[in-house]
């Protein structure tokens, strides 16, 4: 999949970090892995729309992995906000 410069993406191993914090490495990896097999996701990097796509299932899930999913999916938008207003501001 092709992205422009101004496509929003993600980190795989950034979601496994966000995720590992609560969760562990191990299990994280797993997780990630698993949901982007099933969203059939490519590559390390993500668009952001994508990592959105692998939280939201994981989000609705009780327990530790929706509450690790939910603050992973809190964070990524507050640094995609944060993203855009640095760009803004640069203009």
């Amino acid at each position: 999949m092709g992205f422009s410069d101004s496509t929003p993406r993600c980190e795989r191993a950034a979601l496994v970090e966000r995720l590992g914090r609560a969760l562990g490495s191990a299990a994280a990896a797993e997780i990630v892995d698993r949901e982007g097999e099933r969203l059939a996701l490519e590559g390390a990097l993500l668009p952001l729309d994508d990592a959105y796509d692998v939280l939201e299932p994981l989000a609705a899930m009780p327990g530790g992995i929706g509450t690790a999913a939910s603050v992973a999916r809190a964070e990524l938008r507050v640094a995609s906000v944060r993203r855009r207003l640095e760009q803004r501001n640069r203009r």
